[in-house]
């Protein structure tokens, strides 16, 4: 099954750089922001992105607020997590720019932001409307997970807001989405007017079972999503805070094919014209590493196939 991407990375060839394809959509954006972070590189390589083959990165404008553009926040996690690449096509003369991206469902995939604005995430992690454009509730999951997004009305009491500022669109209000745990929900933390004061991030792994070819060639998927998209733009802190590098060393010494990890993200600056913008990072609890065995996985991909229209 082909789908869209905003980026793709094709597989380095006799060590010369791979090429890059960047959507023209993410391209001004990746050619401004975009730094050669060393640590990137080790961050990458302990979360399983550095395996010298095709890999697509997708931010698909599902956001209710965003569904004909890319969302700012998602955006800054795309050049955290693909920067180093694409600075280094660059100078490689291997970065092309396309207006529309196709990749398959049988690469490595990276997906940037929650369920809220990543489509294919809603078919992974096995979420549907919940009766509004912007609720999504969790149905019948192909994977059980410690951790989920609660996305949904229904389970978030009115009147439950963070107030947020995202670049080009001002003070934005949403309902405050929360991550469930295995023994307690994690709920974003806000001040007396509901303005954001801590978000979090959820980074899950899996093994691709989107497709029995992605699984027979031991393909992966990460998932990098907020509770709000604050948290979304953390992801640069993953990629340039040392201590928390060292603990992604330590906790994913094994490195195992699939896991979790809850981040808390706080000492939120709030600027009106680029956005709320986390400066601090924490592990919550110790990375989950999640049963990896062929059954897990074929079961997995047999439920999502049952939920596929």
């Amino acid at each position: 099954m082909d789908i869209s991407a905003v980026l793709t990375i094709a597989s380095e060839v006799a060590g010369a750089t791979g090429l890059v394809t960047v959507s023209s959509s993410a391209s001004k954006w990746m050619k401004k922001t975009a730094r050669l972070r060393q640590q990137a590189d080790v961050a990458k390589e302990v979360l399983g992105l550095h395996q010298g083959r095709m890999v697509a990165y997708r931010h698909d404008s599902r956001h209710v607020l965003y569904n004909e553009s890319l969302h700012p926040d998602n955006l800054h996690g795309l050049v955290a997590a693909s920067g180093n690449d694409y600075i280094r096509a660059q100078q490689a003369g291997r970065l092309r720019i396309e207006d529309e991206i196709s990749a398959h469902v049988t690469h490595d995939l990276v997906l940037i932001g929650s369920p809220t604005a990543e489509g294919l995430s809603r078919i992974l992690f096995g979420y549907e409307p919940d009766g509004d454009a912007d609720s999504l509730a969790l149905g019948d999951a192909p994977v059980d997970l410690p951790y989920r997004w609660i996305l949904s009305k229904n389970q978030v009491a009115e009147g439950a807001v963070a107030r947020r500022f995202v670049a080009g669109r001002g003070m934005v209000e949403r309902p405050n989405w929360r991550i469930q745990g295995p023994d307690r929900s994690f709920v974003p933390r806000v001040d007396e007017d509901g303005v954001l004061l801590e978000d979090y991030l959820l980074v899950t792994k899996l093994r691709n079972y989107l497709s029995p070819v992605a699984l027979d060639d031991g393909r992966a998927v990460i998932s990098f999503g907020g509770t709000h998209g604050t948290g979304t733009r953390a992801l640069g802190l993953i990629f340039r805070d040392k201590d928390v590098l060292r603990e992604l060393v330590d906790q994913l010494r094994s490195r195992p094919a699939a896991f979790q990890m809850l981040f808390r993200v706080g000492d939120i600056a709030h600027d009106p014209k680029t956005g709320s913008r986390a400066r601090t990072i924490e592990l919550v609890e110790k990375a989950i590493v999640l049963p990896d065995s062929d059954q897990v996985w074929r079961t997995a991909a047999q439920a999502l196939e049952r939920n596929l229209p």
